[in-house]
């Protein structure tokens, strides 16, 4: 029996001594299914057929296996009653290369699927089906189509493409059925005439690669945009404060009786309140600039996420009561603690609950929950109930300035500070949200001290 497969499926077609001496031979390794006629054994879906014949009934069975459609690969034995047949060593080798190339097929890591020209899968590794999550034999014989689901970009589908046109291909590609992103490369095979006859399939997850690809694609944009946002913060900084100390001058100068007087300085202080109510808001601005520019050493020893969560939870309790939103702890008793510092890890964590905040309405629900990641991982979560992210937003909610909150509400900064500081901690932050069911923030650290009250 090969190992790691199902035993081979060997069809035997004959009565005569020939056959008898086959199943014999065969019964101690293989599954051996007997059948009465050539469309029973076909039916059968066996792995290899063994055909025995006389001379004069020969070329009729070759005739009749060439007409029926996914024929399995078959042997027609010419029994002449000379005792052994010579096909018999023809036959020992063909078996045992068939279980080689299964050996290697399975060996390899990827799912690897041959279709026939109608999608049909005709052959298949063990990785295929490990992937979807099928028994091996459910797999082959399935339309590649109801195995792997129908692809999420509706006009992507370069197995669909290439059984069509016979042209090779790589995409990367989502699939219902089929879970993260794969990089699938088709490879069309073809007859002596140059027909189109299947397609040879290998899919490669290449889902940790996009989102590793796209966090240093993400560090790199904040390193250039930190560099750009000191400068122009700095040189922003000193006419607008020059500008607010003449606003501030003015609207004193304003509330003069001899001004008020005149019908044309009538609304002048309501100007200038404006003036320097938007100067400030100016400066609010660039004061995030500058913390977010700003590369500050790690004042790194070790901290407890839960007492964290517990202060945090303290410094924006007024303004939870102000919006009547209920926020909960879910601390895990016992956890290990982590190496970074701790007062940019609140402010990360503040950013993340203000946030929060800010998605949920009157009587909605916030949970700050902590637990272990494996064996050398924590985490903290901030889950809220509120308005959720859409999913063209979430590959652009860490970068600088883009915000979904009404101009004036926000500076599109706090997340991309959040990114930047868990980032400078060795973590990590994944993003769970859904339109309309909230939003949960889940930053992972590595673990590297001992919990409290350990032995």
């Amino acid at each position: 029996m090969a190992q790691g497969r199902d035993p081979l499926r060997v069809g035997v077609l004959g009565e005569d001594a020939e056959s008898d001496l086959q199943s014999t031979s065969l019964a101690d390794r293989f599954e051996v299914v007997r059948a009465d006629d050539l469309a029973a054994l076909v039916s059968a879906h066996v792995d290899l057929a063994l055909l025995s014949t006389t001379p004069e009934g020969a070329p009729a069975l070759a005739e009749a296996l060439s007409r029926m459609a996914h024929a399995p690969p078959a042997v027609i034995l010419v029994n002449t009653g000379a005792g052994e047949h010579p096909h018999s060593s023809v036959v020992s080798a063909i078996v045992q290369a068939k279980e080689q190339w299964e050996k290697a097929f399975d060996a390899i890591v990827d799912p690897v699927a041959i279709l026939d020209r109608s999608g049909i899968v005709a052959r298949a590794n063990r990785g295929l089906a490990e992937v979807l999550g099928l028994p091996f034999e459910e797999v082959v014989r399935a339309p590649y189509a109801e195995l792997l689901g129908p692809p999420l970009a509706p006009s992507l589908d370069p197995i669909a493409d290439s059984l069509r046109d016979g042209e090779p291909r790589t995409h990367e590609a989502r699939f219902g059925k089929l879970p993260g992103l794969h990089q699938v490369t088709t490879s069309p095979y073809r007859n002596d005439a140059g027909e189109v006859q299947g397609v040879v399939v290998i899919i490669k997850d290449v889902t940790s690669e996009k989102e590793q690809q796209e966090r240093l694609l993400r560090a790199a944009r904040l390193a250039d945009v930190g560099l750009l946002a000191g400068g122009v913060a700095h040189e922003i900084n000193t006419p607008l404060a020059s500008i607010a100390l003449r606003a501030e001058s003015l609207l004193k100068a304003a509330q003069s009786p001899d001004l008020l007087a005149v019908p044309a300085f009538k609304n002048f202080p309501r100007y200038l309140k404006t003036i320097d109510e938007e100067i400030f808001r100016c400066k609010k601005i660039i004061g995030g600039l500058l913390e977010f520019s700003r590369v500050r050493k790690l004042e790194a020893r070790a901290v407890d996420l839960n007492a964290l969560a517990e202060r945090a939870h303290d410094l924006v309790g007024h303004q939870l009561k102000l919006k009547q939103v209920a926020l909960d702890l879910k601390l895990a008793p016992r956890l290990p603690l982590i190496h970074g510092d701790d007062s940019q890890l609140r402010q990360a964590l503040v950013a993340l609950l203000m946030n929060a905040l800010d998605a949920s309405s009157a009587g909605g629900h916030i949970e700050v929950a902590t637990r272990r990641d494996g064996e050398d991982g924590v985490v903290l979560s901030v889950t809220d109930d509120g308005t959720g992210i859409p999913p063209e937003n979430l590959d652009r909610i860490f970068n600088p300035f883009f915000t979904t909150k009404p101009v004036g509400q926000g500076t599109g900064l706090g997340l991309a500070m959040c990114h930047g500081i868990v980032a400078s901690h060795g973590g990590d932050i994944r993003v769970e949200s859904k339109p309309g069911s909230g939003t949960c923030m889940s930053l992972l650290f590595p673990a590297t001290a001992s919990p409290p009250g350990a032995s």
